[in-house]
C-alpha cells in the first residue's frame, strides 16, 4: 500500500501556508496536529485495509477476556469481531458477542475455560506519527490540509480555516467512498444470519 514521507506531507503544509521554513516550536505544533488528524481519520471507519486484520488467533484468558495485546503479534487497536473458528471460509462458524474494557474484549455466552483460543478481526492499533515515520495515501491529502486548517485557527484567521476544513473533509470523503465500494463486497464487515449462528453458544 502506497504511503507519503512525513517529510512531504510537511512540505505540502508548508507550501499552503505559503512560507520557506515554520519555526522549531511550530514545527511540534505541525507533528501534534498531524497525530490529531491521523487519528480523525483513522477512527472514521472500521474497516481501512491497512490496519484490518480479519480472524487471527488470539488467546482467551481468564474470564473470557481476549487481552488488547499478545506476543509476537499486533495490538489490537479496536475489536470488530470473534469466531469460535477460522471465519470468512467455506463453513459457517459461531459469532461471539463481547463487550470491551479496559482488559480487552470480554466474550457472552461462553462456558468459563471452553476455549483457549478464538479467531479476531481487528483493526491495528493507531500509530504515532514521528518526523521519521510515513503517511498512509489514503489519509495524505485529508491530514495536509486538516493540518493546515489548525495552523490557520491557531494563527486567528478563522474564515480561512472553515475553507480549508471542508477541503480536508472532502479528501476524506472520497476515500470513505472508495473504501466503502470494496467492502461492499467484502465479507468480512457483514454478518450473516446462518443456521449455525443461531445456535446456542
Amino acid at each position: 500500500m502506497q504511503t507519503r514521507t512525513y517529510a512531504s506531507l510537511f512540505n505540502v503544509v508548508k507550501s499552503l501556508a505559503g512560507v520557506n521554513d515554520f519555526t522549531s516550536e511550530e514545527d511540534g505544533y505541525i507533528l501534534t496536529f498531524t497525530n490529531r488528524r491521523f487519528k480523525q481519520a483513522y477512527d472514521a471507519y472500521p474497516y481501512w485495509e491497512r490496519y484490518l486484520v480479519a480472524g487471527e488467533s488470539r488467546e482467551v484468558g481468564a474470564n473470557n477476556i481476549i487481552p488488547f495485546t499478545e506476543t509476537g503479534k499486533d495490538n489490537i487497536g479496536e475489536f470488530l469481531r470473534v469466531h469460535r473458528n477460522q471465519p470468512f471460509s467455506r463453513n459457517s462458524t459461531i459469532e461471539y458477542d463481547f463487550y470491551v474494557t479496559g482488559g480487552g474484549a470480554s466474550l457472552l455466552n461462553i462456558q468459563s475455560g471452553s476455549s483457549d483460543s478464538v479467531y479476531v478481526t481487528y483493526k491495528k492499533e493507531v500509530p504515532f506519527i514521528t518526523f521519521a515515520d510515513s503517511i498512509p495515501l489514503e489519509f495524505y491529502y485529508f491530514i495536509a490540509h486538516g493540518v493546515y486548517a489548525d495552523f490557520l485557527r491557531m494563527d486567528g484567521q478563522n474564515e480561512k480555516a472553515i475553507i480549508e476544513e471542508q477541503l480536508a473533509l472532502q479528501y476524506l470523503d472520497d476515500e470513505l467512498g472508495k473504501a466503502s465500494i470494496i467492502a461492499n463486497t467484502n465479507i468480512v464487515g457483514k454478518k450473516i444470519s446462518t443456521y449455525v449462528n443461531r445456535q446456542s453458544r
